[in-house]
This record gives structure tokens, C-alpha cells and sequence, in this order.
């Protein structure tokens, strides 16, 4: 089995209080890891080492060369001015950045730049991944790409970010609690997805 990520002997604390103390753990290809434990027991500090967002006071992640990490956070950062959009395909992905630009395109109803962006999506096979990021949108219920960031409630935003996450199809997902904001149709249809994809996931 091939080895992601190995975190190895990580300890952090915060003045006297020690949230935990020589955690080791791997993520290997295909592999799928539920973090359970109580609140207030650093299941998110934990997450946050892993992803490269802090630091611990000991140990080290060790991480295979060209892996790509998406990380769902607890409370998602975006830029408030950015569309529904421009953060659902926000990405180093050419795939979906050419599927942003697509997106655009239509919008702003560019005939010139059409073409040449429909036979770039044809040489990268993006159509495939255009189906997909279809379902994801209106399984979520991510409807109004034109609408700020800004004007949407809490639980608009983790869909969002949870929507970004997916789209970008990393090999390590990383997800803190993912189905907070949503119904029972949107987690019935997130454990499917989840089964069903090739990235390996620690949430």
C-alpha cells in the first residue's frame, strides 16, 4: 500500500494544557479515516497539523512528493467579494480553472474566446469533469453562481467550501466535521460520493 502522509510522535499544547502527546498515524492510497473523540479534545488542532496550517510543538509530517492535500476547515476563509462561483473553482487544477473560465465564457456570452476554450476542454477531456461538478453543485443546492460571498449565511459558505473540496478531487481530503449545514438528502448523498472516490480522506 502506498504511504501519503505519515505524522510521527506529534504533541501540542497550549500553556498547561496538553491536548495530545506523540500521535503517530499514515494515510495510505485509497484509504478512508474517521478522527473520533470528544469535544475539546483537539480533533480540529490535529487536522489543522496535518494540513500544514500550524505547527506541533514536537514530531513531523512526512508527506510523498506530488500529493496534492484538500482541506474542509471547521469555519471556512474566503475572500468576501468573490462570487459563489470564482470559490467553488477556486484551484492549481488546469481542469477546473478551464472549467471556470468556461463558466465565464457563458456568462459573458464571449463567442470569441469559445472556441478556443471548447477545444482545450476537449484535449484535457474536461467534459467528464464538468458532468460531475454538476451533480456536486445541485446535490448542495449551490444555486446563484453570481451571488457574493458575502450576502450568504454560515451554512451556504461550509456547502461552498465542502463543494471546492470535492471538485478539486485531491489525493488527501481532509474534512472537519463535513456534514455540519447539511439536510439528510445532502449527507445520504456525501457518503456515497465519499465511498465512491479515489482520494484517500481523513475527516
Amino acid at each position: 500500500m502506498i504511504s501519503y502522509l505519515q505524522a510521527e510522535n506529534i504533541t501540542k499544547s497550549f500553556g498547561d494544557l496538553v491536548l495530545f502527546e506523540d500521535i503517530s498515524l499514515s494515510i495510505h492510497k485509497n484509504q478512508k479515516i474517521a478522527l473520533i473523540a470528544k469535544n475539546g479534545t483537539g480533533k480540529t488542532t490535529l487536522l489543522e497539523i496535518i494540513a500544514g496550517n500550524d505547527s506541533p510543538d514536537s514530531g513531523q509530517i512526512i508527506m510523498k512528493n506530488d500529493i496534492t492535500v484538500g482541506y474542509l476547515e471547521q469555519n471556512p476563509k474566503f475572500n468576501e467579494e468573490n462570487t459563489v462561483l470564482e470559490e467553488v473553482y477556486a484551484s492549481s487544477s488546469e481542469v477546473v480553472s478551464l472549467l471556470q473560465t468556461y463558466h465565464n465564457i457563458l456568462i459573458n456570452d464571449d463567442k470569441e474566446q469559445l472556441q478556443e476554450v471548447l477545444e482545450k476542454m476537449d484535449v484535457l477531456k474536461a467534459w467528464d469533469h464538468e458532468v460531475k461538478v454538476k451533480q456536486i453543485l445541485a446535490e448542495l443546492k449551490i444555486e446563484n453562481p453570481d451571488d457574493k460571498i458575502s450576502t450568504l449565511s454560515g451554512g451556504q459558505k461550509k456547502r461552498i467550501a465542502l463543494a471546492n473540496v470535492l471538485i478539486n478531487e485531491p489525493d488527501i481530503l481532509i474534512m472537519d466535521e463535513p456534514t455540519n449545514h447539511l439536510d439528510l438528502d445532502m449527507i445520504e448523498w456525501l457518503e456515497e460520493f465519499l465511498l465512491s472516490t479515489k482520494s484517500s480522506i481523513l475527516m
